[in-house]
């Protein structure tokens, strides 16, 4: 691939790929995959093994929404749906400003429309901001941390999260503590019911993969969660997450484990639980993935 950068530190190995969307491609640990390996060649996203999502994550009900009295319609990136969804840094360029043999941070800047008031039909993201990824290997596992700084005129409803996707195997258990789940319709939109955190496995105990496909979030998980197979133990550790969004498909082809700042279609159904960024204030996230 073109631009990979191979970061390797502490028995670590990390491909990324900055001018695609801010991908890593691959990690493993000292040669066993942790995250699944992308592809050689592939320019898409789904199929990368971990990507950011800035400045909002997960589905935006047909990528519309209002803020402090502005109608935003979003482009709809992600057909056949008529959602928006996971904001533009997955699909934007990210540019590296520093880097050595086990770490890096790259960059993605998004201009918006210039200072509020904006006219009317507002077609894209109006706010400017500044989005920061930075990426570092060691003994102790692959730290992510991102960052969210507002550039715009006004306050900036601010998401952020990580998507990685993890190896999945026959043997896979699934843990981590949640409060529940929610429920969504067709379209993956929630519908306002909260169901008990066992609702597809009891993974506060440990749990095999159901055989029906998960695509939900759980409701304020404790921030860790681990994965158990024939290899070994991978554990997920977040901070600035108080949602984790669970994919895995009935098809066994993926198992995303999202750290998130806030539900799906937040900017419609929970406003305030989204952060209001203040101009030239900062929101972040950070992952942290190990393994034994």
């Amino acid at each position: 691939m073109s631009g990979l950068i191979e970061l390797s530190g502490g028995g670590w190995q990390a491909g990324v790929l900055p001018e695609m969307g801010g991908w890593l491609t691959s990690l493993t640990c000292n040669g066993t995959e942790v995250l699944r390996t992308m592809p050689a060649g592939s320019r898409e996203p789904l199929q990368a093994a971990c990507f950011p999502l800035v400045p909002y994550t997960n589905r935006i009900a047909d990528g519309a929404f209002r803020w402090l009295g502005d109608t935003v319609q979003l482009p709809r990136n992600f057909a056949p749906e008529t959602c928006s969804i996971h904001g533009m840094g997955w699909k934007s360029e990210w540019r590296v400003v520093s880097g050595r043999e086990f770490k890096c941070a790259m960059v993605h800047e998004w201009e918006g429309l210039g200072p509020r008031p904006w006219k009317a039909g507002i077609d894209r993201w109006p706010w400017a901001y500044h989005a920061q990824q930075r990426i570092r290997l060691g003994p102790k596992g692959c730290a992510i941390t991102l960052n969210l700084t507002n550039r715009s005129n006004v306050p900036m409803p601010a998401g952020l999260g990580l998507h990685p996707y993890f190896r999945r195997r026959r043997e896979t258990r699934l843990s981590f503590r949640s409060n529940g789940i929610w429920m969504v319709d067709e379209a993956q939109i929630p519908t306002g019911e909260i169901a008990p955190s066992d609702r597809f496995a009891d993974f506060a105990s440990g749990a095999p993969l159901p055989a029906e496909t998960i695509d939900h979030c759980y409701l304020l998980w404790d921030g860790v969660a681990r994965i158990k197979d024939d290899l070994g133990t991978i554990t997920l550790t977040a901070t600035g997450a108080p949602y984790l969004h669970v994919y895995a498909p009935a098809d066994g082809s993926a198992l995303c484990l999202e750290p998130v700042s806030h539900m799906p279609d937040a900017l419609n159904q929970d406003p305030a639980g989204i952060t209001s960024l203040p101009p030239g204030c900062s929101a972040s996230l950070q992952m942290e993935i190990s393994a034994e």
